[in-house]
């Protein structure tokens, strides 16, 4: 079996080592993420985020308001905060200059469980750009939003800013800017301020964010200093928050090229108010993390750990009780890259869920010495360990990834996830594709997706979106259906008009086992300038 096995790696990595050309990869595999660059793609102008977003091997679709249930949205690694259905189907991908997939980056942005984040770095714009688009969705229920969305760039200044409102059983208003400021070579300042406010009948949301990023280089061969501070206000029915946070990072060659190292602190500070009484509960956190990375011609490797100093407080009435704790992210992974189109990874994480602590707090009847005592059992944190193989080539017109992980999870199944995805273009077909398996001791359960687009005469564009689900998928067991299908149709009108029709969740309309009818069309007119 060994030699087999031995066999086996042997051919595939001669079989890589003959397919290499000079281009540079689409695709890239660090150590705790996926990187896609756009920009090395063959782009027609027209491919949306969300089409690009088609070649991520674990994209789980779900609904047609949930395309990225498993990821925190982020542009320049700042939470958006706004409609994500929206950004994901407006924003196009020749303004993006890389699409950041990070699924293990406890180490560098503190991440916590499986929860992952999706950061889109923006490129630099050439003067001014956007678009005014109106729409409309047609189903069970009536609904209607509207977007402008501007990008300015000059030699020292970008701006994006998005505002966006939907009407949906409700109100839900966005609003996002973001700045950048070059004062020259070695020093530049990121501001953003985000603003969204949900009204509905079973919610009622107000979210403030400020934050700034400063950026200093010292020297020539890039030692960087990162200064980030930002506040966050926020307000539901039952409580309301209180968010400021900062970091300072270094990020440096250490003693040769070939080795570089980040170093940093981060801390924040989350205060919470219980609106019906007087009941607040304070969690302060304090992280010390440390990264290095050792390159040689066609090895990466690297290794690193965060330290996560946990301290809880809660009050009422004058009483208070307090809890600290300590936790670790870890990651060590090494890549070999024989060429520029193929890519190998082996990754070992460790990192932990945090306790659900808010239903935790609010629940509380009092601070007694056995409430106190159920609390502090409850706010000790699941340990999860992973490891990962990872593969992907990639070519402007063709990219292959596939991804494996095994985790062992502390009280809970362990489990094995299984992805792979394929992207393939010609000069006017794209067509993308992909397949997720999970496989534990209480299920098994898989889904398959295909989802081709055709650009036609007469800038006519269609598209498709299918995902198939077999038994115990989480998708089929809450919703009945097997498959979920999107159809979409665009048209351009000469060089500043576009008009398209989304008809989603088209197979509930057919299905006897649908338990909810959302098959609707989305009506859409957009203008650029």
């Amino acid at each position: 079996m060994r030699r087999h096995l031995f066999v086996l790696i042997t051919f595939w990595l001669l079989s890589a080592s003959m397919l290499a050309d000079d281009s540079l990869p689409v695709v890239e595999i660090r150590a705790d993420r996926t990187v896609i660059y756009p920009q090395r793609m063959e782009l027609t102008g027209e491919e949306t985020l969300m089409d690009v977003l088609q070649m991520v091997p674990d994209l789980l679709i779900t609904d047609y308001e949930e395309i990225i249930t498993f990821y925190n949205l982020r542009i320049d690694n700042v939470p958006f905060n706004g409609d994500d259905r929206l950004i994901l189907s407006q924003m196009k991908a020749k303004d993006i200059e890389k699409i950041q997939v990070c699924d293990n980056t406890g180490v560098a942005k503190g991440t916590i469980g499986t929860g992952n984040v999706l950061d889109i770095n923006m490129k630099t714009p050439d003067g001014l750009n956007g678009f005014v688009e109106g729409q409309g969705g047609f189903g069970k229920n009536a609904e209607g939003n509207g977007t402008v969305n501007a990008l300015y760039g000059s030699m020292s200044t970008d701006v994006y800013a998005n505002a966006a409102y939907r009407y949906q059983e409700g109100s839900r208003e966005y609003v996002t800017l973001h700045m950048t400021n070059r004062f020259d070579d070695r020093n530049k300042l990121l501001t953003y301020f985000t603003q969204q406010f949900i009204e509905q009948p079973n919610k009622m949301m107000r979210k403030v964010l400020g934050r700034a990023r400063y950026f200093h280089t010292f020297n020539d061969i890039g030692t960087e200093l990162l200064l980030v501070g930002s506040y966050q206000y926020s307000s539901e029915q039952l409580v309301t928050n209180k968010l400021p946070m900062y970091i300072v990072e270094l990020n440096t060659p250490l003693f040769t090229k070939r080795l570089s190292m980040m170093l940093g602190v981060e801390g924040d500070y989350l205060m919470t108010s219980q609106k019906s009484r007087d009941w607040n509960w304070h969690i302060f956190n304090n992280d010390i993390y440390l990264q290095f990375t050792y390159t040689l011609t066609h090895w990466r490797f690297t290794a690193g750990n965060r330290i996560m100093f946990y301290g809880y407080k809660l009050t009422d009435e004058g009483n208070s009780r307090d809890y600290d704790d300590i936790r670790n992210n870890t990651n060590a992974c090494v890549i070999y890259v024989p060429d520029n189109l193929n890519q190998f990874q082996l990754g070992y994480y460790r990192k932990y869920y945090n306790p659900a602590y808010e239903a935790l707090f609010l629940n509380t009847v009092s601070l007694g010495y056995n409430d106190w005592l159920y609390i502090k059992q409850n706010l000790e944190e699941w340990d999860i360990n992973q490891i990962k193989l990872a593969y992907a080539y990639s070519k402007p017109k063709f990219t292959l990834q596939a991804e494996a992980s095994y985790y062992l999870v502390e009280g809970d199944d362990n489990f094995t996830e299984v992805f792979a995805s394929a992207y393939w273009k010609t000069k006017w077909l794209t067509l993308t594709g992909g397949a997720n398996l999970y496989i534990a001791a209480s299920d098994v359960f898989a889904s398959l997706r295909l989802a081709p687009t055709a650009c036609l005469p007469h800038a006519w564009q269609i598209g498709m979106q299918l995902v198939y689900y077999t038994d115990k998928a989480p998708y089929r067991e809450a919703f009945g259906t097997p498959v979920y299908g999107c159809l979409s149709v665009n048209k351009r009108f000469g060089k500043a008009w576009y008009m398209g029709v989304d008809w989603h969740d088209m197979f509930d309309a057919f299905c006897s086992e649908a338990k909810v009818n959302r098959h609707a069309a989305n009506i859409k007119l957009q203008y650029r300038f």
